[in-house]
């Protein structure tokens, strides 16, 4: 038997991106920072920054069933240019990185891969914030080892 508290992909997934991610090229390069749900701050953030978002409600078989599955949002931020525009080259260059990171990419617990209907949210950009944001939306389900206590 699992429990609800136990499922936590974007947790796993955040913590699969961070430090596989960067910006700009050679010794100017940059990683990008992941945050999981709810953690972002709101003071001293990079240009670009990463932030994976539970994306409704997860639902299972059952509480017997080691099986659940459910959505997720991956956002990227990226600080606009001076005079409101958005960076799509740069964008474009950091979302290039997700087609191997997270297309049918499997942790520890969970299977990841795009929802085919919706698989991405074009860029927007927000004036108010200074950033633009582009959202892939990814499908996942517990793996096999999901909630299996390890022995040593």
């Amino acid at each position: 038997m699992f429990h609800p508290s136990s499922i936590n992909p974007d947790v796993e997934l955040r913590d699969y991106l961070q430090g596989q991610i960067s910006v700009g090229s050679g010794s100017s390069a940059k990683l990008v920072t992941v945050y999981g749900d709810w953690e972002r701050p709101t003071n001293e953030i990079p240009d670009d920054f990463i932030v994976v978002m539970n994306n409704g409600n997860p639902s299972s078989l059952g509480l017997h069933i080691d099986y659940a599955k459910g959505f997720l949002m991956i956002s990227l931020y990226s600080k606009l240019n001076n005079d409101g525009s958005v960076k799509k080259n740069r964008i474009g260059k950091i979302l290039e990185q997700f087609d191997t990171l997270v297309e049918k990419c499997a942790t520890e617990n969970y299977f990841f891969e795009y929802d085919e209907q919706q698989f991405i949210t074009p860029t927007m950009p927000n004036i108010t914030s200074g950033y633009s944001i582009t959202t892939l939306n990814l499908k996942w389900t517990t793996t096999n080892s999901f909630n299996k206590p390890v022995t040593p």
